[in-house]
């Protein structure tokens, strides 16, 4: 997102949403939650990102190092209030360094670029922040109409789509596709019984698209016969800089049988928008553990009734993924392309974009 943006609202409907309201001091988990909470289409980085700029609202501090300070501590609470704080990392990061930036201007090697933040005094840049809150929403939106559009060329006439994990920004761009009624496509969907899933394959279907519903114990077999499927599209929670994703439990498992069924191989893409992307890459592939996700650690397996497992950890205060939203992560070699706003992306491009999308 390139940052200069937010100084230009005249093209940007901005949304129009309230303060969230508290009683007594100011707390950052409370009003992440009255964000997300308050708009189906917010994404986790932007409802972070606005919850930090309420903490600016909220603040006493007066100097440009005691917001930083402030800023610095809150996030770190707001990230430890969540088994997975990757997409909250990714909004957080990319609202620290544009606050940063903009007070002590860009460094020598980013003086050059159309992208630099202007230098802004503190009290300049605490207020133009504050009056222009809604703008990372409307640009996320803005971002994700883009991807809709990008995606929907490569659906192609005649063809078939697998895909899995209820992404919206993947609904978006079959019901874009759509819209184009020399195209006729359907959308084989995998099921993993997740309530957004069912919620996605309502929404193609009453568009007009025509949707298969299969297990994901079928997604070997089908992969395998169907010929007429040329693409896996997927959505992901997150984008690591080396060009790998971390998403929804099977996403891993889907991208390797794209690309090694016999007599498959095909092209397997992910829909994202440039503010999801993190500066974490696992060391110890795949797990997503070592990275800040909490969820169970496949070599330490409980062998107990799963409803008697999270009872426990939520009895012990554990902050721990349940089963339904574990994630896993996808390594960059079974991935053939990144569909962003800004175009379609390899996963090489990715660690270019970690910086330049601030």
């Amino acid at each position: 997102m390139a940052t200069d943006e937010l100084n230009d609202t005249s093209s940007l409907p901005i949304r129009q949403a309230s303060t969230p309201q508290q009683d007594g001091p100011f707390d950052i988990v409370k009003t992440y939650q009255t964000i997300l909470a308050s708009d189906p289409e917010i994404t986790m980085p932007v409802a972070a990102i606005e919850s930090l700029i309420e903490l600016l609202r909220a603040t006493s501090a007066t100097t440009a190092m005691e917001t930083v300070e402030v800023v610095k501590k809150e996030k770190a609470r707001l990230l430890d209030s969540v088994p997975n704080p990757l997409p909250l990392l990714a909004g957080a990061d990319l609202f620290e360094q544009y606050l940063l930036r903009s007070l002590r201007g860009p460094s020598a090697g980013e003086s050059n670029s159309s992208q630099h933040v202007p230098v802004l005094g503190f009290d300049e840049t605490r207020a133009h922040l504050l009056n222009n809150k809604q703008l990372f929403y409307t640009r996320a939106r803005s971002a994700r109409d883009n991807i809709a559009i990008r995606g929907a060329e490569y659906i192609n006439d005649g063809k078939v789509i697998l895909t899995a994990g209820g992404s919206r920004i993947v609904t978006k761009v079959f019901l874009k596709a759509a819209e184009d009624r020399t195209k006729r496509f359907k959308v084989i969907y995998v099921m993993d019984g997740s309530a957004r899933s069912q919620t996605s394959v309502d929404a193609l279907r009453a568009a007009g698209i025509e949707v298969e519903t299969i297990r994901p114990q079928a997604v070997t077999h089908i992969l395998g016969n169907n010929k007429k499927i040329n693409l896996v599209l997927v959505g992901t929670e997150v984008v690591t800089q080396n060009g790998g994703i971390i998403s929804r439990m099977g996403t891993a498992q889907l991208a390797f049988l794209a690309k090694n069924v016999p007599g498959s191989a095909k092209r397997f893409l992910v829909a994202a928008e440039t503010h999801k992307i993190v500066r974490k890459t696992p060391l110890v592939y795949p797990l997503v553990n070592g990275v800040g996700v909490k969820q169970r650690h496949p070599g330490k397996f409980q062998f107990i009734p799963r409803e008697e497992r999270e009872k426990k950890q939520k009895e012990d205060g554990q902050v721990t993924l349940v089963e339904d939203d574990e994630v896993d992560y996808t390594d960059p070699e079974f991935i053939d392309g990144f569909v962003t706003e800004q175009g379609v992306k390899m996963p090489s491009n990715i660690w270019e974009m970690v910086d330049d999308y601030i």
